[in-house]
């Protein structure tokens, strides 16, 4: 049993949604869908579905690009990073003022 001071819980609703299968309605919508119309023959409707349709093609292109321009930058802060490691005497300079 659990004891609430402030807040109490609500109830777990029910929420059936009985489903209705119309298969030429359902295959007329994925021919719309397919040719890019909208639902209705509203201008700014279509306008904007084309708008959507053509932001969609063009996501991924600039995705991989910022994708790889991160990784790249990656790579070239690990080399720095092992650059100063490795081959100078930044790292013996930084324990030698802290030990003092």
């Amino acid at each position: 049993m659990n004891i609430y001071f402030f807040r109490r819980p609500k109830p777990k609703q029910f929420n059936y949604k009985p489903l209705y299968y119309d298969p030429v309605k359902e295959e007329m919508e994925e021919r719309k869908k397919a040719l890019g119309h909208a639902e209705g023959d509203d201008p700014r409707e279509r306008f904007r579905s084309n708008v959507r349709r053509h932001w969609r093609k063009e996501e991924p292109v600039k995705d991989r690009y910022s994708q790889s321009l991160r990784v790249f930058f990656y790579v070239i802060f690990a080399v720095f990073v092992i650059y100063f490691i490795f081959f100078t005497d930044f790292i013996n300079r930084m324990v030698s003022f802290f030990m003092r």
